[in-house]
């Protein structure tokens, strides 16, 4: 009965010395979760020149850092994903994987390499820009609506729309659950105004 005990240990303790030997990965650009960076904020983003097949912006350098992290996303207040790092020196991005009359979000943070992984600045204040549409489209409004702040219920309205009204799209785009919405531009008492409708709402 000893005996078996022994083996047992022994067995045990050569399983938690091979585990422990096991060399863990680490990736090469891994965010440091949780860590600020001692950089300022990136300032200055500003769009370029667009076609109805590229976005171009740019911002102003920060000093030292090692370079950029460029986030995209479909709705102002949806999910923000990493599309590009950039090296040291960068202060533009084209974006080429973009749809005609498109409207897109851009934020850009600097960081610094530290180790194996990098930490990163604050983000800079969101950027809105849409690609340029292949032609003009007109829509009317199926009933009274409410033209809002950004695309989403959520936000502020800022004026209506009377049952009829004709408005011209300036682009499409969706709210945080992915509902279409359409960026639009109406003359109202001799001014232009620009707002956001939701697509079910127009014809």
């Amino acid at each position: 009965m000893r005996k078996k005990i022994r083996i047992s240990a022994a067995v045990f303790f050569c399983m938690v010395v091979c585990i422990l030997a096991v060399p863990q990965k680490t990736s090469a650009t891994t965010t440091i979760q949780g860590k600020i960076a001692n950089l300022d904020q990136v300032r200055g983003l500003k769009a370029g020149a667009c076609t109805s097949k590229s976005i171009n912006f740019h911002w102003l350098l920060v000093d030292g850092a090692d370079g950029y992290e460029v986030y995209r996303a479909e709705a102002r207040n949806g999910r923000y994903a990493l599309i590009s790092s950039l090296s040291q020196g960068s202060q533009a991005f084209m974006n080429t994987s973009v749809l005609s009359g498109k409207e897109y979000f851009y934020k850009v943070r600097a960081y610094v390499e530290e180790g194996k992984g990098r930490s990163c600045g604050k983000f800079s204040k969101i950027l809105r820009v849409n690609t340029k549409t292949l032609s003009r489209r007109i829509v009317k409004a199926k009933c009274n609506i409410n033209v809002r702040k950004y695309a989403g219920t959520n936000y502020a309205r800022i004026f209506g729309v009377p049952s009829g009204a004709s408005m011209t799209v300036l682009c499409e785009t969706c709210d945080k659950a992915g509902v279409k919405w359409y960026r639009i531009q109406i003359k109202m008492n001799g001014k232009k105004r620009v707002g956001y409708v939701r697509g079910d709402l127009v014809a």
